[in-house]
């Protein structure tokens, strides 16, 4: 089995990797890079590892022939260019190389909670435009929408050593309990669903949901930030009316108002709230805020 992995080198993508590499299966892993030096050494030196030199924004560059599997997602765009026109034709590459490969059985996404809404949800809205553009690229297809990534909290490594350590959360008020996955979790659940291309689906395309063992607030962010670096914290909480100054001082005007409008989605009486605590269909990971920050401060 061979399986193409496009791009390899976010986190979740990279955990994938990993993952399908470990597998008893062995399946051939084809990574595709911009840049052939980002390949990390443990995966150059395997024997069932390929890595390609590819641009998900230059079709050309993408050739899937022979695989039977892709794993794509979204990647970020914090230029200041119009982030849902870079993700049409992102993922438009992607799905024409998709289908003109011939052999690829499975397309996976890597998406997000709120993808299935039209408006409301900010940023998130380029995850509801590559659904639409993918949904049907391949016989079998896989849109895993995911809770807040818990590798979000990276940003706050760099006050935690400050003096006294604090952290900024926008995630309010202090107890709201939301989903939050791990990108190791998420990329285990996309690897489980690539080995098994070929078995039928429930619905094409088929859509599931993926969260962390429970839901977490950001008063067990801030327990868990104490609990690995042996510290008393302070959380510095952003209240809804302060977002949009938040995010002026760390993004692109052009996405100022999208992250706020995204995270007023899932707070409380926000469009998501609902369905964020709908668990019908969803696959929850293993990994606690613990072991995603561990992991964090350790790199």
């Amino acid at each position: 089995m061979q399986i193409t992995i496009a791009p390899a080198s976010p986190q979740t993508c990279r955990s994938a990797v990993q993952a399908l590499l470990g597998d008893k299966s062995a399946p051939v892993v084809i990574g595709i890079y911009r840049d052939l030096n980002k390949v990390p050494a443990e995966f150059k030196s395997h024997p069932n590892f390929k890595a390609v030199q590819g641009d998900l924004k230059e079709r050309d560059s993408l050739d899937f022939t022979g695989s039977d599997a892709v794993l794509t997602l979204t990647p970020p765009c914090y230029d200041g260019s119009d982030f849902v026109a870079q993700a049409k034709m992102i993922l438009s590459n992607v799905r024409d190389a998709v289908m003109q490969a011939k052999s690829v059985k499975r397309l996976v996404y890597i998406s997000s909670m709120g993808a299935q809404f039209t408006s409301g949800v900010g940023e998130v809205q380029s995850n509801y435009e590559s659904e639409r553009i993918l949904e049907y690229a391949a016989p079998e297809v896989i849109l895993i929408r995911n809770g807040y990534f818990m590798e979000n909290w990276r940003d706050a490594l760099s006050t935690l050593a400050a003096e006294p350590p604090y952290f900024y959360s926008t995630v309010t008020p202090l107890n709201y309990k939301m989903p939050m996955v791990s990108a190791r979790d998420i990329g285990r659940a996309c690897a489980r669903q690539l080995l098994q291309t070929g078995f039928p689906l429930a619905a094409r395309p088929y859509i599931f949901k993926m969260h962390g063992p429970r839901e977490f607030s950001t008063a067990d962010v801030q327990k868990a930030f104490e609990e690995v670096t042996g510290k008393t914290i302070e959380v510095r909480l952003v209240e809804n009316d302060q977002l949009e100054t938040h995010f002026s001082k760390l993004l692109p005007s052009n996405l100022v108002g999208l992250f706020a409008e995204m995270t007023r989605s899932f707070l409380p009486g926000g469009i998501l709230e609902e369905d964020m605590f709908n668990f019908a269909g969803i696959e929850r990971g293993q990994d606690t805020l613990v072991d995603a920050f561990k992991r964090m401060l350790a790199t």
